[in-house]
């Protein structure tokens, strides 16, 4: 059985959250945003002519880079032996080193004895650094070489190989290059829509209401705030049906354009979608199919400067309005699980929030809130200084 070192992203208890049931966490060090893992679950839903690390990395929004562990060491000598043997027994002409733990010393020691012992092997750390996700991908080095990295934990010297690295041009394509983008509706992240959706479609715990059987994508993924339609690409490309809905009719429409121009580059059947303009609020009216949701939500009124205290509060209140009616219409329609977003708005160095109200309002319906890895019922989703963050949940129903 194989094992690998996880690099997750900037915001780890989603990373940790949606490995669930894709792998079994061994150890996670929250210091280096590391986890080791096991056991992973590599599906192939579109019959797409990739590896299988490299197509577990793609499903996943919160992971950057995975490594299967060659060996622990005790001595660096041993362990540059072991190095320079993989990449003689590959004819590849490029490698690269990322250290965790060791400092600037052990980086730098790897870096030179390894052009000393090779003449036609190029080293791909400059100025001495680590590698990042964006440079191993621009330099095509996993195709071209080796990158290892190199986790240095008290006395010994765990050796991981780079199998798999986040495709950033797919990013940018499901993102920056759609057909239609609308900063004033907000723009969510195709990663977050990623982490939303493999959070709603995760299986249910044992003892819930209904068991969902996710691996034949029998299900359909629902958003009832599709905005630009960035969470049903995202479900069509995993391989799941998907169903759309918004109140304003030209972000429908807009929506079914980019869905139509993703479907061509990412070749998934464009008719595995239904748009349709309906108020959240009744988004399922006239649905006789099994769902589960995966959305952004409504993050209250696009600012244009910072509110102050009581429009915060008004907007608040809009929001937990909304939100209570779409739970009464989701649980009359006894949909299973809820994967959303929240607004938490950044103020005086606190955030102003709704979800205790919300998630109250959601137990007396039948839901739980499933708890991410520190104990707590949502997490956040933010970038720097930014003055709205996604407060991130899930439902599962009970009742």
């Amino acid at each position: 059985m194989k094992t690998y070192l996880l690099v997750l992203g900037r915001h780890p208890e989603l990373s940790r959250a949606e490995l669930r049931g894709k792998a079994d966490e061994v150890f996670y060090d929250e210091e280096k945003n590391l986890l080791i893992a096991e056991n992973l679950q590599f599906t192939n839903p579109r019959s797409l002519p990739r590896g299988e690390e490299q197509l577990f990395i793609d499903q996943l929004g919160g992971t950057i880079r995975m490594a299967e562990v060659v060996g622990e060491f005790f001595d660096k000598t041993k362990l540059q032996q072991a190095i320079w043997k993989r990449i003689e027994a590959a004819e590849k002409f490029k490698c690269g080193f990322t250290v965790f733990g060791g400092g600037k010393k052990l980086l730098s020691d790897l870096i030179f004895s390894t052009k000393d012992h090779f003449d036609r092997i190029r080293v791909e750390n400059y100025k001495q650094e680590n590698l990042t996700s964006g440079q191993i991908f621009q330099r095509r080095i996993l195709q071209k070489g080796h990158e290892f990295i190199i986790w240095k934990r008290g006395e010994s010297y765990l050796l991981c190989e780079t199998v798999a690295n986040q495709n950033l041009r797919n990013y940018e394509l499901r993102d920056r290059k759609k057909d239609f983008r609308d900063a004033k509706m907000g723009m969510l992240p195709p990663k977050l829509a990623q982490i939303l959706l493999n959070l709603a479609t995760a299986d249910l715990e044992t003892g819930l209401q209904t068991e969902i059987k996710n691996r034949d994508r029998s299900l359909t993924v629902l958003d009832p705030f599709c905005g630009s339609g960035t969470v049903n690409i995202e479900a069509a490309i995993a391989g799941f049906k998907t169903l759309g809905s918004d109140l304003n009719e030209r972000f429908v429409g807009k929506a079914a354009e980019n869905f139509a121009q993703m479907a061509e580059k990412f070749r998934y059947p464009v008719t595995s979608t239904e748009f349709r303009t309906k108020n959240a609020t009744l988004c399922l009216e006239g649905i006789d199919m099994p769902v589960v949701v995966a959305t952004e939500g409504w993050l209250g009124e696009n600012f244009e400067a910072r509110p102050d205290r009581e429009t915060i509060h008004k907007n608040a209140g809009e929001v937990l309005d909304l939100w209570r009616q779409v739970l009464n219409h989701l649980a009359e329609k006894k949909v299973d699980v809820i994967a959303g977003c929240l607004p938490a708005w950044n103020r005086a160095g606190s955030k102003q929030t709704v979800s205790e109200k919300f998630l109250l309002h959601a137990q007396k319906l039948g839901y739980k809130p499933v708890l991410f890895a520190d104990g707590k019922p949502t997490t956040f989703y933010e970038r720097e200084d930014a003055f709205v963050a996604r407060e991130v949940f899930v439902l599962k129903r009970t009742a």
